[in-house]
């Protein structure tokens, strides 16, 4: 039996009727209801969608993220629906030739005792939605919070359920019930613009360009053999191409390959929320002059859709918790809600699932109500420093993968060629053995029981 399954078997009885509310049904609310259902907690996830649906088409899973999953126990599931990639390429944009290469089949496996995966999006997510719901989580979709009406003083939540999506959709007064939910502890995993994050900001979260946008292009396998692109999924691999103001990635997923262009949003005339469809000649003038394949890739795919590149406007945000003295209900964030950073280091996901795997080890480990509060200050306290790290090593990477073309350029490409093996300061800090390490090795279930444990220690010494 392992520490985690041990922890579930002596969980005390009041979890069993401590009632959580997960907003969002997204890949790391899904994953935090399975650990907290282990720990026998009354657990209800809700999403404001009526199906599931996803943004993109593949999903990186890198160590980090792995092991979070291993010790879910689902990470068999995944596997068998996953492509492991035996190295992260880096390219140069004109000619496509190999600046640096990055081992990861068996090296990660060997290295960190997980692996390193590659997924669909939409795969992943009904791998964890079908588990939570097999460990007994309620699942409710079309179902919306109004976290700004919410009675924190008698744990009463006010939600919105659309019976009929597509009619409301038509006319918004129509198909709308209002309901509550009774709960003792709400985690908000409703992504980036998570409402629940504007009720701890004090206003409305209102998405501020980052000036990049995302363009996703698939292309079938069979098609990529037709066009002499074989060396782009034999053997599977990451490539990406670094070129000026943009850059390219593509990788294999079970059966297609999917193909991520990054570059400037300054032609959009509006900032808007999710996806929208995107016309070759859009990408055919970015990329023109860039390597063929890429050009080829661009010509020959199809599911052209486009998304921009946002951030939060409450940068500075003090807190991820409420948990006012006296108040029956508290609120913490997590994921994207909580610590959302750019797709330039595929770390995004598993940032959410550390998250994820350090709240519910700590929420595991209480023994009374009274442990929540504190819980909830030992896990922003453990994960703020490190998902801020993150995002500024994150932003420095997308800048200098998407340098100007001149002497800066120049010099970072030999840098690449040059320095083998890499050291600290590396062009790719996914290549950089100190961070690779730190990130990669991270465990939540044993960073959130220290924590606690220390915790404990020091509340005895204060007593």
């Amino acid at each position: 039996m392992t520490s985690s399954e041990q922890a579930a078997a002596s969980s005390p009885a009041f979890h069993s009727q401590y009632r959580v509310v997960i907003v969002g049904a997204g890949l790391v609310g899904l994953l935090l209801a399975i650990i907290l259902r282990r720990a026998d907690y009354h657990v209800v996830v809700i999403d404001k969608d009526g199906e599931l649906k996803e943004i993109g088409a593949g999903i990186i899973l890198p160590a980090n993220a792995c092991r979070a999953l291993a010790q879910a126990n689902v990470l068999d599931k995944v596997k068998s629906c996953a492509v492991a990639p035996n190295a992260w390429v880096s390219h140069s944009y004109q000619q496509g030739g190999i600046l640096a290469r990055m081992e990861l089949d068996p090296y990660i496996q060997d290295q960190y005792n997980v692996p390193f995966l590659v997924i669909h999006r939409p795969d992943l997510r009904r791998i964890l939605f079908e588990e939570a719901k097999a460990r007994g989580a309620c699942i409710h979709l079309a179902t919306t919070a109004d976290v700004h009406r919410t009675d924190f003083s008698d744990g009463l939540i006010h939600a919105t359920v659309t019976d009929d999506v597509e009619m409301v959709a038509r006319n918004p007064d129509d198909g709308r019930k209002e309901r509550t939910l009774q709960a003792d502890l709400v985690i908000a995993a409703d992504g980036q613009q998570s409402e629940a994050r504007a009720f701890l900001a004090g206003h409305s979260n209102q998405p501020l360009p980052t000036g990049k946008m995302v363009n996703r292009i698939l292309i079938g396998i069979d098609r990529m053999r037709e066009l002499g692109l074989e060396d782009l999924i034999d053997p599977p691999c990451i490539h990406v191409w670094l070129g000026p103001g943009s850059m390219a990635v593509g990788y294999l997923l079970k059966d297609v390959f999917n193909f991520v262009l990054v570059c400037s949003s300054e032609c959009e005339p509006e900032v808007y929320l999710g996806p929208r469809e995107v016309e070759k000649e859009e990408l055919r003038a970015v990329f023109q002059d860039w390597d063929p394949r890429i050009r080829s890739l661009v010509e020959n795919g199809h599911g052209y859709l486009k998304w921009l590149l946002l951030e939060n406007g409450d940068t500075a945000l003090s807190s991820w918790i409420h948990a006012a003295e006296g108040d029956k209900l508290k609120l913490a964030l997590t994921g994207d809600a909580a610590h959302a950073i750019g797709p330039y280091i595929g770390s995004g996901a598993a940032l959410g699932f550390e998250s994820a795997t350090v709240l519910g080890t700590l929420l595991e480990q209480a023994r009374q109500q009274s442990d929540i509060a504190p819980m909830l200050s030992v896990y922003e306290s453990l994960r703020r420093p490190r998902t801020d790290l993150v995002k500024r090593v994150t932003q420095k990477m997308g800048q200098e993968w998407m340098l100007p073309a001149g002497p800066l350029q120049a010099d970072r490409d030999r840098t690449f060629v040059e320095e083998v093996p890499p050291s600290q300061g590396y062009p790719n800090a996914l290549q950089d053995p100190f961070f690779q390490t730190w990130l990669y090795s991270f465990d939540g279930e044993q960073e959130a029981r220290e924590a606690w444990r220390l915790h404990r220690e020091d509340s005895v010494d204060c007593a």
